[in-house]
């Protein structure tokens, strides 16, 4: 039955959900941002974990170019992420309804295996032949999605009890940005290294650049385990998720084609911006740190910027604004001719996705029944992360066929149709008391557990 004052508009709202009030007061000690140790820790690991993806993500496909890789095989780094992400993401939604212990769950999988992936990576050119080292890449790159899709749903329902409802959106906010400033730190500093260390066609410098990362990673790992798990049921006295009225829910169902359109259409040529960046426009390794960097400090004010919007607008009203911004990307990309001329779309694009980003996640959150959250999760990263299967395999056809600045058009067209879906009226909708309620600040999946930065998220992918 709908409460006053909700929407009776085509499609089912986006309501504010699981309002449970807190034991204590707004302003008692447990409500204040970093109150307890688990507060502490998670900050702590999301600053770590930061610096550990910016790496990874960043550099894994230069990485590939220096051992030899071609287009083709660049674009199976990012379907391999798809398919194996995207594979593991409801197994993870039945683990995390079933465990007991969904920290430990994130621990042995994107905390755990997923982090001794990138030490592997690290070995990879010194444990194999030549012509097997770029096909390793692409496996390990795979297991470490597969890992965070695994933990992904465990995060996102540890998450709601770690932190109350009533601090969230600001405690969030704060981790987002020192994650956003680690990455804006970084960024530069792993290109300077690799440039010292040998340059971008060294294969020893970006061997030991990603033994740096796996070093961010098992810390940040160390301090995730300190988190302090709430006691949580036996099995029979949880509330189970359904999937046939998540699948009935229509406004979500519309929310994830827009979403599922959206980052097929990104992933058609962010695969291949690295090697165009570094073949077409003969960037150096200082200039690859120097676009990571301005895109993680234009992540770092956009999410400033993008806060404030949602407390007066709502994250609706942000969430279309942000994608009014994405299709230009790709466009200034394709007109690019010199090699500091990307450096334009990476300062809109930093901005963009982390608006994008905090919307989506935000209505995501507050939207998804409590009991239905890892569902709600997974299905949603699941369509983000078949987006890499499904945008490389077309844009790797128009690559071969017609070119990379083909692709680049083909994404900005399809990000379009994502706009349209999204943005016209009823595709997500919500009551007046939802749009001041979700209109605070949240931060996308854990990169403990590797999900964070998925396909189309913005960071390295313009």
């Amino acid at each position: 039955m709908r409460g006053a004052g909700e929407s009776t508009r085509s499609g089912r709202p986006w309501q504010f959900r699981n309002r449970r009030p807190t034991n204590h007061p707004r302003t008692s000690f447990e409500t204040r941002v970093l109150g307890t140790r688990s507060q502490r820790a998670f900050l702590i690991e999301g600053l770590l974990a930061s610096a550990y993806n910016v790496i990874v993500l960043n550099f894994l496909s230069v990485y590939a170019i220096a051992l030899g890789a071609s287009n083709t095989e660049i674009g199976w780094l990012a379907i391999a992420n798809g398919v194996a992400g995207a594979a593991a993401l409801w197994p993870g939604a039945w683990l995390a309804e079933r465990v007991r212990l969904r920290k430990l769950a994130v621990l042995l999988t994107g905390g755990g295996a997923g982090r001794l992936t990138v030490l592997l990576m690290a070995l990879a050119p010194s444990l194999l032949a030549h012509n097997e080292v770029v096909i390793a890449l692409i496996v390990l790159t795979g297991a470490r999605w597969f890992a965070g899709g695994l933990a992904h749903p465990a995060w996102m329902s540890l998450l709601t009890d770690i932190v109350p409802l009533d601090l969230r959106r600001l405690y969030i906010s704060r981790r987002m940005l020192g994650m956003a400033a680690m990455a804006a730190i970084v960024a530069p500093l792993a290109g300077l290294f690799v440039r010292f260390a040998g340059g971008v066609s060294s294969v020893d410098a970006f061997q030991w650049l990603f033994l740096i990362a796996f070093g961010f990673g098992a810390v940040s790992t160390v301090f995730y385990s300190r988190i302090e798990e709430p006691p949580r049921p036996a099995g029979q006295a949880r509330p189970r998720g359904s999937t046939r009225a998540m699948l009935r829910d229509r406004g979500f169902m519309r929310f994830l084609t827009g979403t599922l359109v959206l980052h097929s259409s990104t992933m058609i040529a962010g695969p291949f911006f690295a090697a165009y960046f570094v073949r077409n426009l003969g960037a150096t390794a200082t200039l690859v740190g120097a676009l990571a960097t301005v895109e993680a400090v234009s992540s770092v004010l956009g999410q400033y910027a993008a806060g404030r919007l949602a407390v007066r607008r709502g994250s609706i009203w942000l969430l279309k604004l942000s994608m009014f911004l994405v299709p230009l990307l790709p466009l200034l990309w394709a007109a690019s001719t010199r090699p500091w001329q990307p450096l334009v779309p990476a300062l809109l694009g930093g901005a963009a996705w982390a608006a994008f980003n905090l919307a989506s996640f935000n209505l995501l959150l507050d939207y998804a029944p409590e009991e239905n959250l890892p569902r709600y999760a997974a299905t949603h990263q699941s369509a983000v992360l078949a987006s890499s299967l499904i945008g490389p395999v077309i844009g790797t056809a128009i690559v071969a066929a017609f070119g990379l600045r083909a692709a680049m058009l083909v994404s900005a067209a399809g990000r379009v149709v994502a706009l349209g879906v999204m943005a016209w009226p009823g595709a997500v909708e919500t009551s007046p008391h939802a749009s001041a309620s979700v209109a605070g600040i949240v931060i996308e999946p854990s990169d403990a557990a590797d999900t964070t930065d998925t396909a189309g998220s913005g960071r390295g992918v313009p």
